[in-house]
């Protein structure tokens, strides 16, 4: 058969069916393209094949972006973003989308995915817990309306990772989005094991941890020594008498089922640590090079999963130990300023040379506030500027704190089966002066700017 697409002897049986679908749908209006269809291969059937696990309601919203910044990948002008129950379905250009989809024209805009703050107490109660606590976590103190994060809406954040307050071992933290329902406001519920302390307090209670797992394998020790002992205890000798009539013998006592001793419940998360259960990891504050070294003596001993958050300001000596973080495959969170080494006026890009050693670096803002989170975009522009490479920023405020929370298989990027959480620039991200004009959150627009910002 001859058609638009050429003679469909050179498309194959699977080709000819995806065609005569195509012409038939086309035909039906059902189907629409933004650009002119050319071609009805593998990318009209990556739509198709994604439909089965969609719910039978599934609403489409489509995206027209005069540029998308997918983070993952390359960044794609004139594209657009295909969105069903809330998850990216595909993006590109020329792709293809259901003719009833709500269609957004953002053309003018930018489209990135949503920022993400890897370590924050915003509008959260102030307090000093100390000491080790950490079976506590944020969500016994989180609260949130839709006013609760609105002006961090508009900064571009959709989503937090809250920490618990306070020096030592305070507890665990959570993630939250920045809007939504309650039921879906909150991403993870217990996340990572908050810990700020000494070496000597680390040291102490990582030690305590141990000593609760040690008195574990010693029940368990004993627990079967005795179930081995009333065994033994059980089994007759052997009989030299002749063989008689079988006897019923008495069933072998059974010792009770084992009950481990309890944990101290404020070690539990530390006990899991050491465990390495799936799930756990702690983030480890230091403050400067030489308590970096200090602590990394502890943690050599007890290996627990851990990233860092490195509480540099403009003049820091983090620089001292790029290498040795570098070594050790980091991942390492930091405030995005230009540095200056101490008691001088040289100046440094500390987020450069860390990844160029080797770590994985996130960005958290240099204020827990909407000015620190508004001004990150700027902070990173600078960063740019001073030879950091524009993809390293802007994998640092969204898919590397998502792989840090263990979700950067849901958030953090923009590409097929990610959920919909996207912000809608005005410019490039990294241009003064460039605003967030709409915010997405779940595939839903939850935010615009007022007309008279523009």
């Amino acid at each position: 058969m001859q058609t638009f697409f050429g003679s469909d002897r050179h498309w194959g049986p699977h080709g000819r069916r995806i065609l005569r679908l195509v012409m038939v749908l086309a035909a039906l209006g059902v189907l629409h393209a933004t650009g002119p269809i050319a071609y009805a291969g593998p990318r009209a059937a990556a739509l198709e094949s994604e439909e089965d696990d969609l719910s039978p309601d599934a609403r489409f919203t489509v995206i027209r972006a005069g540029k998308v910044i997918t983070v993952s990948g390359s960044e794609l002008r004139n594209a657009t973003i295909v969105i069903a129950d809330g998850k990216i379905r595909n993006v590109g250009q020329a792709i293809k989308y259901p003719g009833n989809a709500k269609v957004i024209d953002a053309r003018d805009r930018v489209v990135m995915p949503g920022l993400i703050n890897p370590s924050s107490r915003f509008r959260l109660p102030r307090y000093r817990r100390t000491g080790v606590h950490a079976n506590q976590t944020v969500a016994s103190e989180f609260f949130s309306n839709d006013y609760t994060y609105e002006r961090l809406r508009e900064t571009g954040y959709t989503l937090l990772a809250l920490r618990p307050d306070g020096r030592g071992i305070p507890g665990r933290g959570m993630v939250v989005r920045t809007m939504g329902p309650t039921d879906q406001q909150v991403v993870v519920e217990t996340s990572y094991v908050y810990i700020d302390a000494s070496k000597r307090g680390l040291r102490s209670a990582l030690e305590q941890a141990q000593k609760e797992i040690e008195k574990v394998a010693e029940a368990r020790k004993k627990y079967e020594e005795k179930k081995e002992q009333a065994r033994e205890e059980d089994t007759p000798p052997p009989s030299t008498q002749p063989v008689s009539q079988p006897t019923t013998q008495p069933a072998a006592s059974q010792p009770a089922a084992f009950e481990p001793p309890k944990i101290r419940p404020e070690l539990e998360p530390l006990v899991a640590l050491l465990e390495k259960r799936e799930g756990y990891r702690a983030l480890v504050v230091v403050d400067n090079a030489s308590e970096y070294l200090h602590v990394r003596e502890v943690l050599k001993k007890h290996e627990i999963a851990h990233d860092l958050m490195l509480r540099s300001f403009q003049s820091t000596d983090f620089f001292r130990v790029a290498e040795t973080l570098g070594e050790a495959e980091a991942h390492v969170v930091v405030r995005p300023y230009i540095n200056t080494v101490p008691n001088s006026a040289e100046r440094y890009l500390l987020v450069k040379e860390l990844e160029a050693a080797g770590c994985t670096v996130s960005v958290m803002p240099s204020g827990d506030n909407e000015y620190g989170m508004g001004v990150v975009l700027q902070r990173l522009s600078e960063s740019v500027r001073e030879g950091w490479s524009r993809t390293s920023a802007f994998k640092s405020v969204t898919l590397h704190p998502a792989k840090l929370l263990g979700l950067d298989d849901r958030f953090g990027s923009i590409e097929r089966g990610k959920v919909a959480d996207l912000i809608l620039l005005d410019a490039d991200p990294l241009r003064p002066g460039a605003r967030v004009r709409e915010v997405m959150i779940n595939g839903e627009i939850v935010h615009r700017a007022d007309e008279e910002q523009r």
